[in-house]
């Protein structure tokens, strides 16, 4: 088992490296989600395994895959698509600039970034737009689901029929039985790894649209206020910030809520 003063070296390693803070009360899904790994690498304690993470940065990017939760669908939350496709798509159609960019902020397994390519792709099909979706998350296993695009059954069964007719196409050799997201899609996402918590990450585009969705769970207060301000800085004046419904976020005067989570800078 682990000891309230190992508990807590774990905590602040992970605090300090990503601002995932685990309060004492998450002490046993430490323990839950590090036993196998322990048992996998042959160490005998939990005292080694941080001695590990402590030197060996691969291991610590493990440990964040095995601390967060990835629970995500294809056009979850579905509100915010259909607020997209409403509210906000028709005020583009006259731009000049036929360009339009989203991030995807913890993205999960790319069931997010998908959905809001193909919204995307969708409304302004038959036109010259250039799309581009920004997909990220700090961990690796789910990136490299994302990156290949490829879903079984129970993950695409409930996307409308005429969409995964579309834009999904059925898989073939080791994955058959699977649908995987057509090129055309695929094209419109890029992929990267990239730590929010981190202060030095820098973007070369602002955004007509950030999707960050329960991701804030994570976060202490102090943390989400400085994951905001970067939001607000990457998101263009006129831009729209999606929250999750589980995201308990204090929001600033900087931001005015416009929808159902769903905001837009105030100044």
């Amino acid at each position: 088992m682990i000891d309230d003063q190992l508990f807590y070296k774990f905590s602040t390693i992970i605090y300090k490296k990503i601002g995932l803070f685990l309060p004492l009360k998450k002490k046993y899904l430490l323990y839950t989600r590090l036993t196998g790994r322990l048992r996998s690498l042959g160490l005998n304690n939990f005292e080694n395994y941080y001695e590990l993470i402590s030197r060996d940065k691969t291991e610590l990017a493990k440990l964040y895959n095995l601390l967060t939760t990835n629970v995500t669908h294809f056009f979850r939350e579905k509100h915010h698509f259909k607020y997209l496709e409403e509210k906000v798509l028709p005020g583009f159609v006259n731009k000049r600039d036929k360009r339009i960019s989203a991030w995807s902020a913890g993205c999960s397994t790319g069931e997010e970034a998908y959905s809001l390519a193909i919204t995307l792709a969708q409304f302004f099909q038959n036109e010259d737009w250039d799309i581009e979706v920004l997909a990220t998350d700090i961990n690796t296993e789910v990136l490299s689901i994302a990156s290949k695009a490829i879903y079984p059954y129970q993950k695409i069964k409930n996307i409308p029929y005429e969409l995964l007719c579309r834009y999904f196409m059925l898989g073939k050799g080791n994955n058959e039985g699977f649908f995987k997201v057509k090129r055309e899609i695929r094209e419109l996402i890029q992929v990267k790894q990239l730590n929010l918590n981190h202060k030095d990450y820098k973007m070369t585009v602002s955004f007509d649209f950030i999707f960050c969705r329960n991701v804030f769970i994570y976060f202490t207060r102090e943390t989400r206020g400085k994951i905001l301000n970067n939001f607000y800085d990457y998101l263009k004046d006129d831009g729209y910030l999606f929250l999750g419904h589980a995201d308990a976020v204090q929001l600033t005067d900087k931001w005015r809520q416009v929808g159902n989570t769903t905001f837009r800078k105030a100044r």
